[in-house]
């Protein structure tokens, strides 16, 4: 139990950590080069750890259209909603909208697709998380209109694609190694977000500097390819729900490294906003803990 408690909560300092480097690279770099390097790095790690576990990649070749979607929607537009949407809000808030996966997964499941039973605590939870998201971004802020809304609704929509794209996951790929799906869907998203970015921007030319390298690198390595081995590593050894903490740590130290790196200001307002999201989240998986304790 303290191999997995240790990995689940390196794994959301590590996801937390995504929204620093990408406010570090974003003073000279371009929002889909980012995302670019990012993939094309994750990919070469985790296909490494591929051949290291000798996982048989070409036995699933016949599946490449389901890793193609899963790169359109689990990587591409989620990535390139935060690259562009973190140019308008604070590395903080940014990592708290994280927490909507857990809200919308309610929502689609429960509402639209009607795969789980309607819960009144679920519901409850639902709209204690929305308020305090609300929070965190400031109820001002959203009221206006202005441009920190148009960077949470660029990031809003990528966490929404990225939803969509779990629950197909767990659909169409339940019984393929989540290694080999990885790996697939980073090499797909190596070629989109590629392609997107020799299309629209000039990564070659781009001002890179030592800080800039070293950021991409960590986005690489540790928030992208380590962060999702070891998320799939605690999801095969606890399951879903153990490995759903994850949510509940990523807003504290995302907002807590925003403060004390980057010195992002952050209010009582935002600290409240943060535990009413932890709050939310647990009624919305209460269904869950109910079935785990039974």
């Amino acid at each position: 139990m303290v191999i997995n408690v240790t990995v689940l909560l390196v794994v959301a300092a590590f996801w937390a950590f995504t929204f620093i480097f990408l406010k570090i690279e974003e003073r000279t770099i371009t929002p889909i080069t980012i995302m670019f390097g990012r993939a094309i790095i994750a990919f070469f790690a985790l296909f490494a750890a591929s051949l290291i576990l000798k996982k048989d990649l070409l036995s699933y070749t016949k599946d490449w259209w389901k890793f193609f979607v899963f790169a359109l929607l689990g990587i591409t537009a989620i990535w390139i909603g935060l690259a562009f949407g973190q140019e308008y809000v604070s590395a903080g808030v940014a990592s708290v909208i994280v927490t909507t996966t857990p809200l919308l997964t309610f929502v689609i499941l429960v509402f639209i697709l009607r795969e789980e039973p309607f819960s009144i605590l679920g519901t409850a939870g639902l709209l204690i998380g929305a308020f305090g998201i609300m929070l965190v971004i400031g109820i001002s802020k959203i009221m206006d209109g202005g441009a920190t809304l148009k960077g949470v609704l660029l990031i809003f929509g990528g966490f929404v694609s990225f939803t969509i794209n779990g629950i197909i996951v767990g659909k169409w790929a339940k019984d393929i190694d989540p290694v080999i799906t990885s790996t697939w869907f980073l090499f797909f998203a190596s070629i989109i977000l590629g392609a997107l970015a020799f299309t629209f921007e000039s990564p070659m030319t781009l001002p890179w500097t030592e800080a800039t390298i070293a950021s991409e690198l960590a986005l690489g390595l540790f928030c992208t390819g380590a962060g999702y081995f070891g998320y799939y590593f605690i999801l095969h050894r606890e399951g879903t729900y153990f490995s759903s903490f994850i949510f509940y740590f990523i807003p504290i130290f995302g907002m807590l490294a925003g403060y004390l790196l980057l010195h992002e200001k952050v209010v009582f307002s935002q600290i409240i906003g943060v535990v009413a999201i932890i709050g939310g989240v647990y009624l919305v998986n209460w269904a869950k803990v109910r079935k785990v304790k039974s």
